[in-house]
């Protein structure tokens, strides 16, 4: 099987030679290009837990659906399983119901992280990142995020649940909307503005997989040139 090439940036620190019999330790980040076999990305199923306060208690549901196909509906008992084991209980919605269920339930994906300044709004993005980011991953994506920032758009979103790590910064004045996420070996998506909240019902995988956006930067050594292109 032929294999591919991927392209990585690292927050390295290594000691750098700087003149005779004197070394420099120095921080940098630094982007290799290396050789891989293929590797296929299964997305995983877009399952939500609902959760309802009922007498002072707490109450999670995973909802199962008549018209999920056996595959979903094997996927979530064993999910429900796996989250909540022996605390596992089966309820058939009724009217007369130990907890009654909302008639409509609304999921919230995405939050508008309010105003504030630079440094704060960045804080609050750098606390939304995956905690599991290696410490040569983590410089790398706050960087990105920092340089979008910079141009400061009118708006920014956190991701939340299955959109986790990722954060949309909108330019209406622009026409656009760029989002970024804390996955090192993804890209930077970008979409037209005047569809981003349609879009943003859509589950990641539907909108990747279906190619809904405008545009898509990969994360090469050629990626601040083309934001800088894309927002300046």
């Amino acid at each position: 099987m032929p294999k591919e090439k991927v392209t990585r940036s690292f927050w390295t620190t290594r000691s750098q030679f700087d003149g005779r019999d004197s070394r420099t330790t120095v921080s940098d980040f630094i982007t290799r290009t290396y050789e891989r076999y293929p590797r296929e990305t299964i997305a995983a199923q877009n399952i939500p837990v609902l959760c309802i306060e009922n007498d002072k208690e707490l109450f999670f549901f995973i909802k199962i659906d008549p018209i999920d196909s056996d595959e979903l509906f094997i996927h979530k008992v064993n999910l429900a399983l796996e989250v909540f084991g022996s605390e596992l209980d089966i309820h058939i919605p009724a009217k007369d119901g130990f907890v009654a269920l909302p008639t409509k339930m609304h999921f919230v994906n995405w939050v508008i992280l309010p105003k504030g300044t630079k440094l704060e709004m960045e804080e609050a993005i750098r606390k939304s990142l995956s905690p599991k980011l290696k410490p040569s991953i983590r410089p790398v994506i706050e960087k990105r995020m920092s340089e979008i920032h910079n141009f400061g758009p009118d708006e920014i979103v956190l991701g939340f649940g299955g959109y986790k790590g990722y954060v949309v910064y909108n330019f209406p004045s622009k026409g656009i909307s760029v989002l970024e996420s804390d996955n090192p070996n993804n890209a930077t998506y970008v979409f037209e503005h005047s569809k981003w909240k349609d879009l943003s019902k859509l589950s990641k995988t539907e909108i990747l997989a279906n190619d809904l956006f405008k545009e898509r930067i990969i994360h090469d050594q050629s990626w601040k040139v083309q934001v800088n292109k894309l927002l300046a």
